[in-house]
């Protein structure tokens, strides 16, 4: 659920004041707060108000509007109780650009916040963009397809950005680095022009472990040429020329692996 920060002109006061758009940046601004702890429901705070009650699992909360202030005192309190999740900490929003702020589990299972900065520039004729992110209580992973492991190493806070012809990706799944998988991804829908983020949080040893997803409208280039070739055969799988390019792309060192810091 889409939670729009129009809480109550009390509330805007106390987080900060609005954000010009004197340099033209406003537009292309997006910061999103996402719920990424499963089973648990937050009161967000600041300045030892609450601003968002009843924050759940998979919510989201626009923090565009405060773009380039900080907001002091920002605290996640167990829903109803004065017993702080997360914080309160000082946060610093961001002043231009894309960005996600997940509220997440660390490596050891303590909440945290994470914030990634989200890729907007367009992508290839006929290509969308994969970004799977490590966010969840879990050791070092590779995401497995087929007999390929296009992401290695990556450990929470990290992210990999992967480039796939448009279309279905069924069968990835995730394994601790260098074992056998253990956690099949679901099925998900590579669309030209659109960055699909997927989260994988919650806690492997608290059967909590899940995924979330975050879709990102980028744009493609125009095709640059006419195939005249061969057509091809209307039977292909989709999945299986996605399968192609990420081992390509593996052999390749195009997977790209991020840390993020986490406050």
């Amino acid at each position: 659920m889409r939670r729009v920060l129009a809480v109550a002109a009390a509330a805007v006061a106390i987080l900060a004041p609005s954000v010009a758009s004197a340099d033209g940046h406003a537009d292309e601004t997006s910061i999103t707060l996402l719920h990424g702890i499963p089973d648990v429901v937050v009161d967000v705070a600041a300045a030892g108000a609450t601003v968002v009650p009843g924050f759940e699992f998979g919510d989201t909360f626009d923090l565009t509007p405060f773009a380039g202030t900080s907001i002091p005192g920002v605290a996640a309190l167990l829903a109803g109780t004065d017993t702080a999740a997360i914080g309160p900490i000082d946060f610093d929003v961001p002043a231009e650009g894309n960005w996600t702020v997940l509220a997440h589990l660390d490596a050891d299972g303590t909440p945290a916040i994470a914030v990634f900065e989200n890729d907007t520039s367009m992508t290839a004729a006929g290509e969308g963009r994969l970004t799977i992110r490590h966010a969840a209580a879990a050791p070092e992973v590779d995401v497995v397809l087929g007999d390929v492991r296009p992401v290695v190493n990556a450990a929470n806070g990290d992210e990999a950005v992967l480039a796939l012809p448009a279309g279905e990706v069924a069968g990835a799944q995730i394994a601790p680095t260098g074992g056998d998988p253990i956690v099949d991804v679901p099925t998900v829908e590579v669309v030209a022009g659109e960055d699909l983020i997927v989260y994988a949080v919650g806690s492997l040893a608290d059967d909590t472990f899940t995924f979330l997803t975050e879709v990102i409208e980028v744009g493609a280039e125009a095709p640059t040429a006419v195939n005249t070739g061969a057509p091809v055969d209307s039977g292909v799988n989709t999945t299986l020329l996605a399968l192609a390019a990420a081992a390509l792309m593996a052999a390749g060192g195009v997977v790209v692996l991020r840390r993020r810091d986490t406050v």
